[in-house]
């Protein structure tokens, strides 16, 4: 009975996908990505993208918008025809903490876009230069306290979670230290590795060659749960210190008045996207776990990281003009 059963389930949801596409214009999907080439988030949208494209009547194509810390690709965005035939790739930053780092970032999240799916989300690593005569957390903020204002962190940028993550942190514990803010990881990854900034906090797959390498060294994840990846490295929870989780995540959101139906459509091909176990490894290959759930889901979780984020912004006065 277990095969027919699995027969029936795969019949069913072959008769489901051209009803869902129904309720897509029949046209290709514009996905915009408000960064450059090359990123996380880029590859990540395009990874689905092309995993979703069977499951849509004219498939997608993803869109590079770059600039103004994402602002530039959401704002456009913001403006696209309301039918289902345009997304935009949201990650930390954009639907995170630009609401509180801009005055005018040229949009409004709960005004201008309604929630499709979180696509993924990324860990975070805590990483020091190697020579830096400390162990554990507990060592680093003994060094910091004891040296207030001599440490320096690199960020890719202001308000990136690279940048957020560390103010998090100085914030929570009181700590003096100095930003020195980047055009990208990479930049500020070599000059971690060259000794002349201290710290980095970055996303798992750009920093994680580095830490396996030994350039430099990793002393807690950001996240709820040791990471997979370097299960030898404690969390902050684990080091005695509460409230440092940190994912930089991605999903697909649609212009505000798109029809729910169509909604639903998107929402349901990128989850069986999502479930396909090519792209789950592939996503894995990324060290980006694959989340998935409601347009509701997605919609409470950015309510949550805007209200969070703009609790940091102002408690540090940060301003990214």
């Amino acid at each position: 009975m277990r095969p027919m059963r699995h027969v029936l389930i795969a019949i069913m949801l072959l008769f489901a996908l051209p009803l869902a596409a129904a309720d897509l214009p029949d046209r290709p999907i514009r996905i915009i990505v408000p960064f450059t080439p090359g990123g996380t988030s880029d590859i990540v949208a395009r990874v689905l993208a092309e995993a979703a494209t069977p499951m849509l009547p004219r498939g997608a194509v993803v869109e590079n918008k770059g600039g103004a810390g994402g602002n530039i690709g959401m704002a456009e965005a913001a403006r696209g025809t309301p039918d289902g035939t345009v997304l935009v790739q949201c990650a930390f930053g954009p639907c995170g903490a630009n609401p509180a780092l801009y005055a005018n970032p040229g949009y409004d999240l709960q005004r201008d876009f309604a929630p499709v799916i979180i696509s993924g989300a990324v860990r975070n690593v805590m990483a020091v230069r190697r020579d830096l005569p400390v162990q554990d957390v507990a060592g680093f903020i003994a060094l910091a306290r004891a040296r207030p204002g001599a440490l320096t962190f690199g960020s890719s940028g202001v308000g990136a979670s690279n940048h957020l993550g560390p103010e998090l942190l100085r914030s929570l514990l009181g700590l003096e230290m100095n930003h020195v803010p980047y055009r990208g990881s990479a930049p500020a990854i070599t000059d971690l590795i060259a000794g002349r900034i201290d710290i980095f906090f970055d996303n798992l797959p750009s920093i994680l060659p580095h830490i396996r390498g030994g350039a430099v060294r990793a002393l807690a994840a950001a996240s709820a749960a040791r990471i997979p990846e370097l299960p030898e490295v404690p969390t902050f929870g684990d080091s005695g210190v509460q409230g440092m989780v940190i994912d930089s995540w991605f999903g697909f959101m649609a212009p505000a008045r798109t029809p729910p139906a169509a909604i639903a459509a998107l929402n349901a091909a990128f989850a069986r996207a999502l479930a396909d176990e090519t792209v789950r490894r592939r996503l894995a290959e990324l060290a980006v776990t694959p989340v998935g759930g409601t347009p509701e889901q997605m919609g409470a979780h950015i309510r949550t990281e805007v209200a969070r984020w703009a609790e940091v912004v102002r408690r540090n006065n940060i301003r990214a003009e």
